[in-house]
């Protein structure tokens, strides 16, 4: 009974592990991309390597508050916008110190501004997840829609918000479908070599089909896929993005485990107790969380 205890823990972490390592690599090309946009309209240097901690005294988020209080307050004055702003512009200490109560105080203010220029609880984290660095995804989500929020005003926009555009484009103004004859093969392009080098790495074996320039049926499902900053491979999924490596092996074929045990009754008697670990085929997923795994029981 010990030791099948311990088999079934040991594969239950070795599959937590596995997908959170997974779900945690999926947000590096995110990091990247926002790291190059803050670092750009904020005249900072960060990196996705110390994205969250350099946001975690709240100070860079609240700079950025100020920077679209300012160019929102100009598109007024201009006409270019009529949408009512916050009425008092957010105040940190820029001082703070990583995890201190002024750092939590800085992000209940900036937390305080983003509801107050109209970003839905969905977009938001808690003060917490940013001070203690546990909701690296959740600040993503909230500082992407504010990067949405900033191209109304003027600001480049980052790169994945480009390709939203680029793709909302193209959705409205399909591409014509090729006139080559069906003899000749397409070209390969340079993000078709990508897209088959992450599935030949990735092993799942999938069926990827191309039908168009950056866009491709995975085992039946229709996406887009896009090349950022030239390094990262994405897939537009919903309303938000994933590696296609996540991608892939979200929607590989029906993964499962079993785990053996055996319990005791209340009489005392052993009986067999298996289940399953299943890392299941998802159909859909809301646009801004990665699905976990499902585990099932079988007796």
């Amino acid at each position: 009974m010990f030791n099948g205890t311990m088999t079934e823990d040991h594969t239950v972490l070795e599959l937590s592990t596995e997908i959170a390592k997974a779900a945690e690599a999926a947000l590096i090309p995110l990091q990247d991309d926002l790291a190059e946009w803050l670092s750009r309209v904020l005249d900072i240097h960060i990196s996705a390597s110390n994205f969250m901690e350099s946001l975690s005294d709240g100070v860079l988020p609240c700079k950025l508050a100020q920077l679209l209080q300012n160019k929102a307050e100009e598109c007024k004055k201009q006409g270019l916008i009529a949408q009512d702003l916050p009425r008092s512009r957010v105040r940190y200490r820029a001082n703070a110190r990583r995890g201190s109560f002024f750092a939590r105080d800085n992000t209940a203010s900036f937390l305080q501004w983003c509801r107050e220029i109209g970003l839905e609880d969905t977009c938001l984290f808690e003060t917490e997840g940013l001070v203690l660095q546990k909701q690296p995804k959740d600040v993503l989500v909230c500082i992407y829609e504010l990067a949405r929020i900033a191209g109304r005003y003027g600001i480049e926009p980052p790169g994945l918000v480009k390709l939203e555009k680029e793709i909302e484009r193209e959705q409205t103004n399909p591409r014509p479908v090729s006139a080559v004859p069906k003899a000749k093969k397409s070209p390969v392009g340079a993000l078709d070599v990508e897209v088959m080098k992450v599935a030949n790495k990735s092993g799942h074996g999938l069926e990827i089909k191309r039908i168009s320039e950056g866009r491709y049926n995975i085992s039946g499902k229709v996406v887009f896929v896009r090349m950022l900053h030239g390094r990262h491979v994405m897939v537009r999924v919903g309303g938000g993005w994933d590696t296609l490596e996540h991608f892939l092996e979200r929607h590989e074929a029906c993964k499962m485990v079993r785990v053996s045990r055996q319990i005791t009754d209340e009489r005392g008697i052993p009986v067999p107790d298996d289940f399953f670990v299943i890392n299941a085929k998802y159909k859909g997923s809301p646009p801004t969380r990665t699905p976990s795994t499902k585990r099932g029981t079988s007796r």
